[in-house]
């Protein structure tokens, strides 16, 4: 809405935004979340995400699980309440396990606690991955209250409590992607693998190319709002070998990349002009 002009494509002059407001629509209070024991809302977002339940503990700091091989973090609602997870958060995480950790890391909290929007950052080496847990899974918590659920004692009420909603659980896609300089002053992102995961009426699946839906752009991220530029149908990137190409001159010092699939899912990436240039 910022970034709207006068004429149909968004093309022309610049149209000056008029004052709005802007309404979140099913997003819960999250001290609800207060109202759930640690002990069932850790087991909880364990299982949500498939991890093994191993606490352990590393540069003194107690860790809940394991994913893939790595470290899990649960956001701690109860010791930390109102507090978000920020740049900083993940600094002073950092700072705490140092290399200890390996080359992976994984926090998992409510989607709306993460304040920054990249699907993961990087840091000494470390990738700091943010599991987020949506809204209306923590709302469906409430209406059918978590301790109804059996107990923690079975995983299918996790699946139960999912499917209660009619969900489609979001997964980042996954990419992987090049980004270089074409002759001509172009610069250009490529896509070389994608394959999309999402959980459809209670059925995990997964696709490739044919899954992936459009490439959003901000060519000058301000580290805080994503402003569009411009984007890439898969159509129109199919028929130039998955291959977006811009003028260079358009770079600023971060670009925003938002990798679409045809569920709704994202995967972002925040990238240095000189990744293109250099």
């Amino acid at each position: 809405m910022l970034s709207l002009k006068t004429e149909v494509g968004n093309k022309g002059k610049h149209l000056p935004p008029k004052p709005f407001t802007l309404y979140n629509a099913g997003l819960y209070d999250f001290s609800k979340l207060r109202l759930l024991p640690r002990r069932e809302w850790r087991f909880f977002a364990l299982n949500l995400f498939g991890c093994k339940d191993e606490p352990h503990t590393i540069g003194g700091l107690q860790l809940d699980g394991k994913y893939k091989g790595a470290s899990v973090l649960v956001f701690n609602h109860h010791e930390n309440p109102g507090k978000r997870i920020d740049e900083e958060t993940i600094q002073s995480i950092h700072a705490s396990l140092g290399d200890k950790v390996g080359t992976r890391f994984f926090i998992i909290a409510p989607r709306g606690v993460f304040d920054f929007q990249q699907d993961y950052l990087d840091l000494g080496g470390v990738r700091y991955y943010a599991l987020r847990i949506p809204y209306s899974v923590i709302h469906e918590l409430h209406r059918n209250p978590f301790t109804a659920l059996r107990q923690p004692s079975d995983e299918n009420a996790i699946n139960e409590t999912v499917d209660a909603v009619g969900f489609d659980f979001i997964r980042p896609p996954l990419v992987e992607w090049k980004v270089g300089q074409k002759p001509h002053d172009q610069a250009f992102i490529k896509i070389k693998a994608f394959k999309s995961l999402a959980r459809l009426h209670g059925e995990e699946t997964d696709g490739g190319l044919e899954t992936f839906s459009m490439l959003l752009l901000d060519f000058d991220f301000d580290g805080d709002v994503f402003s569009l530029d411009s984007v890439f149908y898969a159509r129109q990137l199919e028929e130039q070998g998955w291959k977006a190409a811009f003028p260079t001159e358009n770079l600023g010092k971060k670009v925003m990349v938002v990798f679409m699939d045809i569920h709704g899912n994202e995967s972002i990436e925040v990238i240095p002009r000189e990744k293109f240039t250099g």
